[in-house]
């Protein structure tokens, strides 16, 4: 804590570090953050917050924290609908930690890209305390860029030039048309933004943007990166468009294309050309 006098005279003492702990959600303002971006979560975070709280028998969370994770969750979820106020012992707790993280690493707000309950992505450095009591923050991944795209969230790791993504669900972007589509444009587009290749950038987007619009790429570029996960086509039947499940390159020129193109491919032509 530093400390000031107010107009009385008296001493006031001020936080030295961000007060963002106590957000559930938190997305930085920026649109682009190229750093070092750290991802830490903490460990078993449900079952170590009720070990921290003294709130259920070490023997039944050992037993839990035995499961697998998705039977681990059930297992909770379970919990809480029998006593609603474990949900309110673990989110107290998690909120600590998080404030226990930034005050013993001095973490302010512009070093904090985002917070996502128990998980919290700091940019720029890591920290060096991160176990409390039973919480532990382990880093679980590691970015070299982060980007938004219409409230999307993109994370580029350098390492396995792949691109991790928030705002859509991971089934999804783990489809095998995907990561051979758009997933691998939007690998290349960041590759290029953390090499600072501009001008090869723009001669990227503009090759790729006219052959997309001349639908002379695979087809997989195509499938649309949103929850309807289709292939949209021009194809009117009765009132009704006519989508498809699966397609090849023979269908290329029956399929709209224009979701990529103006959900993600315009918005970076926009700014880097």
């Amino acid at each position: 804590m530093s400390e000031h006098r107010d107009k009385q005279g008296f001493y006031v003492l001020d936080r030295t570090y961000s007060e963002l702990f106590k957000r559930h959600q938190y997305l930085t303002p920026l649109p682009i953050v190229q750093n070092k971006i750290t991802e830490y979560d903490i460990r078993s975070a449900n079952t170590s917050a009720l070990r921290q709280a003294r709130k259920i028998k070490p023997s039944t969370l050992a037993k839990i924290e035995a499961l697998p994770k998705h039977e681990r969750e059930v297992a909770v979820g379970k919990m809480i609908r029998i006593d609603k106020s474990i949900q309110k012992t673990i989110s107290r707790e998690i909120t600590h930690a998080k404030m226990e993280l930034f005050r013993e690493n001095g973490v302010q707000d512009n070093e904090i890209l985002s917070i996502k309950n128990d998980a919290v992505f700091i940019i720029g450095r890591k920290l060096r305390r991160t176990v409390f009591g039973e919480m532990e923050f382990k880093a679980k991944n590691t970015y070299a860029l982060y980007i938004n795209i219409d409230k999307i969230e993109f994370y580029y790791n350098q390492r396995d030039h792949s691109v991790s993504v928030k705002g859509i669900d991971d089934k999804i972007v783990e489809h095998p048309d995907h990561q051979e589509g758009m997933m691998s444009f939007l690998a290349n587009v960041m590759r290029f933004l953390v090499f600072d290749r501009r001008d090869a950038l723009r001669r990227y987007l503009i090759e790729f943007s006219n052959a997309y619009k001349e639908k002379t790429l695979p087809v997989q570029f195509y499938r649309e990166l949103n929850s309807a996960n289709i292939y949209r086509t021009d194809i009117d039947i009765a009132g009704f468009s006519f989508n498809l499940e699966r397609a090849t390159d023979d269908d290329r020129e029956s399929i709209n294309g224009i979701y990529n193109y103006t959900k993600f491919i315009l918005p970076l032509i926009q700014v880097y050309i």
